[in-house]
Order: structure tokens, then C-alpha cells, then sequence
């Protein structure tokens, strides 16, 4: 028995290593000891499972079934976090989402990962070949390493709890105050982030929300009796109030964080589009580098006559797409790791969702995807939008569409005429054009792939672009459509990407991109579009943004009344605040610097930044996501708006 434990400990301990090299290319030695004390404590149940039977043989398969389970579990989670840069631990949906990007993807993956894989079965396979015969468990050793465990579970809670607590990326602060699987993976190892998030599944888990500390949140500035200046705020809410008569402490804490903060004020944008009608577009993968003037001329002059948006981001969650649309459509940074909150969220209330805020000013609202309804359970989820139509493939719209891939062309052509001719209409299209793969497999970038031939690009380069030649044609088809039925005037156009296009290198990007994108935050750079045909401001923006800023933006330009402080997103146009990215793992970026979390690494855009301003913005960041992650599971605004 002694034996089987100790091939335990070398075991889970080498797979721990050899995955930290593989997704973080490094490892630390405080790291490493907490995960060999980790390692014994997970190798004391499983020598006990392994050891209860009398009969040798079914102990050793026992053994060996763990062990490839474990592999197993080791392997997929290198994959999903190869493509989606973070890790599914006992989350079910996430771990479908390992096979949701289609298996060339995940071929392509496992290919780039071959070595890392080999590493984890070859040694195991001979460790299985070689293992002892499992005896039956005896009360002395049972003993005697009870005692040993029971040693090493003291100092995992010591580390925990006492040890360099006040660090930002101190254990105690990723067990008890945060949500975020990279670091905990990078700190504690695969195995305690699955023990975690199966706890936080079982019993919950809420970030500690601390709206009276100074440093932590944005203590109101403004002036209310500043006469001059108007604010997006509404006035009948007395959150004060609100706080006062709530006896729920997590609701109390949400009203005294939110009166805290200092609403954005109004600008030469408040209005500008008022009752224009709305086309709002969630483009798959849309970056900068599939903008040109002779392949995709009308996406070129969207963008370049409209708005201009200098960094704008479109940071890759983990759910990417569904992530993407979450934050863009609710401005609230979505829930990592334990639940998915496009899905699980979608009852909640929000008064300032565009479909449902719309209708209230006589708007007809549509909504259309060229992939099935089903996925991501977006037919489910549109419902409770009460749109007066919604359109997928296959269910009112007949297209081929496989693989991830379906043609942005083919879904325009059939749905524009829903809403050309309505006094005043909201149309929210998801394509699906931009997806990868970016190769033979994509029919859709099949049909253009003449016009990208003779590029000095890469295969999968040509294919991306081609793609998007198929999402400009669509965009042409819209903007001709709105033009002859004379609605091109009265029109606001709006396109976000989703997330970055991962299907692509850096080195791929970064051969077309004007910028270099090897670092993890200008990778993430999207794209957004505003354009109406009669607006030339000319105007550019520099403002760090992301997608949950669109929403409060567009309710600007719209003369929308809504109330800023309860967004976690900011109207990008207004002056009184500096923009800010935020990123999974809790990075940051603005108009200052850059700031790492995992290595704790700051670069300055500016001069003149000391470290009490990196620790405020980073605290800002932890309330910003533990706020919106309160947020959903507590289904905060029907405390508000009741």
C-alpha cells in the first residue's frame, strides 16, 4: 500500500509539471512545493479506492483506470486551454465547448501540443505496465499515513490562509475572493482548481464585495449641483434607500457599490441618433486585418467614414463567442469557470438590453444567426427577448451550414426584407462567415478564394480574408437594400467583433496587422463600427475600450434613458472617466499601461505612473468582475427595478 502511494504522489506531481511547462512555460518552486503537498493529499484517497479489494488484480485495474482517467483529463484540459486560454474543470458545458470549434480545430491542436501529450501517456503507459500488484489496504499503514496527510493538509491551509496574504495573486486571495482558473492553475495545479470549482459548484461562491474601501471602487466626484452639466442617471433611483430597507447583505452591498459610482456625463454624442433606426452586428472573429479598400470596400467604408475607434478590444473569455455576445449585449463581464452566462443568466432582468428597451419606443425587433438555434441555446434565450422575429439556419433560413461555418451573404439576402419596410425597426445579426477553419474545409471562403489567391499572405491568411469578403458582400447587400427603400439616412449601423480570430497565429496576424500583436493585450484587438450616412464628424477615438462599453455608447446616441452608475460597461464617449480593458485572468489595459497579473508586470505608456495607481486600477478590475458576478447570480437589477 505504501508503494501505491508513493507512485501516486510521482505520479499526479510529474503530470502537474509537465502541464504547468506546457500552458505557462515555466514553473515556480512555491508552486511546485504546494502542488507536491496537494499531490499527497489527492494520492491518499485514490490509494485508498485502489486498495480495497482482496483480489490484487481488480485493485491494479482500479490503479490503472485512475491513471488513464487522469491523462485523459490532463490532455483535454492542454487542448482547451490551447484554444480558449482557460480551463473547464468540472463545468459540463465548458467541457462540450472542448468540441464546439469542430474537430479540425481540435486535430490542428493536438498536433501543436504532440510533444506535451507524448510526455503525458508514455510515461504513464510504462508506469502502468510496471506497477506492482495492489495489495488490500491494512489498518497500520492506514494509520500512519492518515497521519501524514492530515501533516500535509495543515500546510496547504497554513499556505493558504497566512502566507503573503496581502499579495494580489496570494493564495487566500484566489481561493476566498476570486474566480479566476488561470491564476489558481498557475498557483495551485489542476487538481486543487477542480476541487475548488467543484466546491464553489456545490455551495456556491460569492466575491467578497468591499464598496466602503477607498482604494477599491470610484468614490463619487461629481457634483450634483452642477447644474451645467447633465449626467445618464435616474434620478427616481435612491440606491441609498435602496440599501437602507435591504436586509439581503449581498443585494445591500451591490446598492452602496453602485451609489458610489460617479455616472458618465453627457456629450456632443447624447442624442446624436435619436430614433434612428438600429442594425447591430456581432461579427465572428472580425479584426482590422480583414478591413481593405479593394477586397472588402464596404466594411473600409464603414469604417473609415463612421466613428473611428483606435483600441477597441475584444478580449477572448472563455466562452469566446457566447462570452463575446454576453458582454456586448448586457455590458457586464461574464461568469469564469463555474456557469456560462449566456445561458444560465438569460431570465434575469435587464430593462437596458436593446431588443427590450427598443420596444418600448414603438420599435419592431428581429434577430438572426446563419447557425442553428440550438446552439448555445440561443432559440431559448431570443425568446425571452420577445422579439417580433428570430430567424436561424435551417429555421427560416435555408442554407447550408456545417462545421461552424454558414454564409453571411446567403442569411442577408433572406431576412432583410423582414424589416426594411417597418416605421422603425432593430435588427441584431450574429454571423458566422469569419469562423475558422481557415482552409479547404470553409466553403464559405471557398467561393471567394479567386480574389485572395495572389496575396503575399499565408494559406490560412487568404482563407480568413476570403472569409470576410463573404461577410462584406452581406454588408453591401444591407447598405444597397437601406439605400433604395430610402432608410439609409435614418439608419445606425453598429458592428463589434466577438473576440479575437484564434484560429490565427500571431505570426499570421501580425503579417497583415499594422500593429504587433505577440503581446497577450494587443492580440485581443477587435474592431467596432458605428456609421450612420449623414454623420461626418470625423472623429477619432483613443479611449482603451472593450464590448461591454457598447451598450451604455449606443443608449447615448440613442437619447435612451438609462441609468450609468448600474453598468458595469462605460459610454466610451463620455469625458469623465479614462477607458479601461479588462481581461479574463484580471490583466488590464488603458491609456496608461499595461498591466500582467500573472507575472505582476506593469509597462508604462506614459511617464509618471506610480505603484499606488497600478493597485487602485487593479483593484477597480477585481470589483468590476466580483460586482458583475454578483450581479447575475443574485439577478441584482429586479432589486431595483422591482
Amino acid at each position: 500500500m505504501r508503494k501505491t502511494f508513493i507512485m501516486y504522489i510521482l505520479f499526479l506531481l510529474y503530470m502537474e509539471i509537465v502541464f504547468h511547462i506546457a500552458c505557462f512555460k515555466s514553473f515556480s518552486l512555491s508552486s511546485t512545493l504546494f502542488i507536491f503537498f496537494v499531490s499527497i493529499i489527492i494520492a491518499w484517497p485514490l490509494t485508498i479506492v485502489s486498495s480495497l479489494f482482496k483480489n490484487e488484480k481488480v485493485n491494479t485495474i482500479i490503479m490503472r483506470a485512475i491513471c488513464g482517467m487522469t491523462v485523459l483529463i490532463f490532455s483535454a484540459e492542454l487542448v482547451y486551454y490551447s484554444i480558449y486560454e482557460s480551463f473547464f474543470s468540472f463545468n459540463g458545458i465548458q467541457f462540450a465547448g472542448v468540441l464546439k470549434d469542430g474537430y479540425d480545430k481540435i486535430l490542428l491542436t493536438i498536433f501543436q501540443n504532440t510533444l506535451y501529450i507524448l510526455l503525458f501517456v508514455i510515461p504513464t503507459v510504462v508506469f502502468l505496465i510496471k506497477i506492482p500488484k495492489v495489495k488490500k489496504i491494512n489498518h497500520y499503514d492506514t494509520l500512519l499515513l492518515s497521519m501524514f496527510m492530515i501533516v500535509c493538509a495543515l500546510y496547504t491551509v497554513f499556505s493558504i490562509e497566512f502566507v503573503n496574504r496581502n499579495n494580489e495573486n496570494s493564495l487566500y486571495n484566489i481561493v476566498h475572493l476570486k474566480n479566476v482558473p488561470i491564476q489558481s492553475v498557475h498557483k495551485m495545479g489542476l487538481f486543487s482548481t477542480a476541487m475548488l470549482s467543484l466546491e464553489r459548484k456545490i455551495f456556491g461562491f460569492n466575491p467578497k464585495i468591499l464598496p466602503e474601501e477607498d482604494i477599491l471602487i470610484n468614490k463619487r466626484t461629481f457634483l450634483v449641483d452642477k447644474v451645467e452639466q447633465k449626467y445618464n442617471i435616474n434620478n427616481s433611483i435612491d440606491l441609498k434607500q435602496l440599501a437602507e430597507k435591504e436586509t439581503n447583505e449581498t443585494i445591500k452591498n451591490l446598492h452602496n457599490y453602485f451609489n458610489n459610482q460617479e455616472p458618465t456625463e453627457q456629450n456632443k454624442f447624447t442624442g446624436l441618433f435619436q430614433e434612428k433606426n438600429v442594425i447591430f452586428i456581432l461579427a465572428e472573429s472580425f479584426d482590422e486585418i480583414a478591413i481593405n479598400p479593394e477586397l472588402t470596400p464596404t466594411l473600409y467604408k464603414l469604417k473609415n467614414e463612421g466613428i473611428v475607434f483606435n483600441n477597441y478590444f475584444s478580449p477572448k473569455y472563455p466562452a469566446s463567442t457566447a462570452d463575446g455576445e454576453y458582454m456586448l449585449e448586457w455590458a457586464t463581464l461574464p461568469i469564469i469557470g463555474e456557469d456560462y452566462s449566456l445561458i444560465d443568466m438569460v431570465y434575469n432582468v435587464n430593462p437596458y438590453i436593446l431588443p427590450r428597451v427598443l420596444k418600448k419606443y414603438s420599435y419592431k425587433t428581429y434577430v438572426y444567426h446563419d447557425y442553428v438555434g440550438y446552439y448555445n441555446r440561443r432559440s431559448t434565450y431570443f425568446s425571452t427577448l420577445d422579439f417580433d422575429g428570430h430567424r436561424y439556419c435551417n429555421e427560416g433560413i435555408n442554407m447550408k451550414c456545417e462545421f461552424f461555418h454558414g454564409s453571411d451573404m446567403d442569411m442577408m439576402d433572406q431576412t432583410i426584407d423582414d424589416f426594411i419596410n417597418q416605421d422603425r425597426f432593430f435588427a441584431y445579426y450574429i454571423t458566422l462567415s469569419g469562423h475558422g477553419s481557415y482552409d479547404s474545409s470553409n466553403f464559405v471562403a471557398e467561393k471567394h478564394l479567386d480574389k485572395v489567391k495572389n496575396l503575399p499572405y499565408s494559406s490560412q491568411i487568404k482563407y480568413y480574408i476570403a472569409a470576410n469578403i463573404d461577410f462584406d458582400l452581406a454588408m453591401n447587400q444591407l447598405i444597397t437594400k437601406l439605400k433604395n427603400s430610402g432608410k439609409l439616412n435614418d439608419t445606425l449601423i453598429v458592428i463589434s467583433s466577438d473576440h479575437s480570430p484564434y484560429y490565427l497565429s500571431n505570426k499570421e496576424v501580425n503579417s497583415v496587422s499594422k500593429i504587433d500583436r505577440d503581446n497577450k493585450f494587443d492580440r485581443n484587438r477587435g474592431s467596432l463600427i458605428i456609421y450612420n450616412s449623414v454623420y461626418k464628424g470625423n472623429d477619432k477615438i483613443d479611449k482603451y475600450a472593450m464590448n461591454i462599453d457598447v451598450l451604455p455608447t449606443v443608449l447615448n446616441m440613442l437619447n435612451i434613458p438609462y441609468d450609468s452608475r448600474l453598468m458595469i460597461g462605460r459610454d466610451i464617449m463620455a469625458q469623465n472617466h479614462d477607458g479601461l480593458v479588462v481581461f479574463p485572468d484580471r490583466s488590464w489595459v488603458n491609456n496608461k499601461g499595461s498591466y500582467d497579473v500573472e507575472t505582476s508586470r506593469f509597462t508604462p505608456y506614459v511617464e509618471s505612473i506610480d505603484d499606488k495607481y497600478i493597485t487602485k486600477i487593479t483593484n477597480e478590475v477585481n470589483e468590476k468582475y466580483n460586482i458583475s458576478v454578483a450581479m447575475q447570480y443574485n439577478d441584482y437589477y429586479k432589486y431595483v427595478f422591482r
